[in-house]
C-alpha cells in the first residue's frame, strides 16, 4: 500500500509541520459551517474543530501548518499527539487523506450520513435529520 499515514507509531514520526491543501470532492455539509454538526457524534468535538479550522484557514494553495501551533489553535495545548489521533480519524473517516506523513488534503464538503452513521446519532437527531435531508427508513441510504 502506498499511501503512508502517521497511524504506524512504530515506523513513522510524526513531522513538527504539516502541508494542508483543499478537497474540493461535492458534498451535501460544508465542514466549515453549522453542517458540521450532524457529524459531530461521529467524528467527535477535537476532529470537528481541527477539519473546520483546516478548510477555514488553509488558502487554496495550500498551506503549510506548523503541529505544535495548530494544536494550539484547536485547544490541545500544544499537544501533538492528540494533533496527531484526531487527524487520524479524519483520515479513517475520508474526512482527511494522507498523500504522505506529512502531506493531507481536507474535503471542504462532507457526505450525507449513512444510515449506519444515523444509528451513532441520538434518536431524535437522527430523525430530524431523516426529516431534513429526506432520508428513508433503516436500511436505505440517504439523500441531499
Amino acid at each position: 500500500m502506498s499511501k503512508t499515514t502517521p497511524t504506524d507509531t512504530t515506523t513513522t514520526a510524526r513531522p513538527d509541520h504539516l502541508y494542508v491543501c483543499a478537497d474540493t470532492t461535492p458534498g451535501v455539509h460544508r465542514i466549515d459551517s453549522e453542517e458540521a454538526a450532524w457529524w459531530l457524534p461521529i467524528l467527535g468535538p477535537t476532529a470537528i474543530v481541527l477539519a473546520a479550522t483546516l478548510a477555514h484557514y488553509t488558502p487554496p494553495e495550500g498551506a503549510c501548518w506548523d503541529a505544535t501551533a495548530l494544536a494550539q489553535r484547536i485547544g490541545l495545548a500544544g499537544n501533538r499527539s492528540k494533533l496527531w489521533a484526531s487527524l487520524n480519524r479524519l483520515d479513517q473517516f475520508h474526512v482527511a487523506q494522507f498523500h504522505a506523513t506529512d502531506v493531507v488534503t481536507v474535503r471542504l464538503w462532507l457526505p450525507a450520513l449513512t444510515e449506519r452513521q444515523l444509528t451513532r446519532l441520538p434518536d431524535d437527531m437522527a430523525e430530524e435529520y431523516r426529516s431534513v435531508h429526506k432520508c428513508l427508513p433503516v436500511g436505505v441510504e440517504c439523500s441531499a
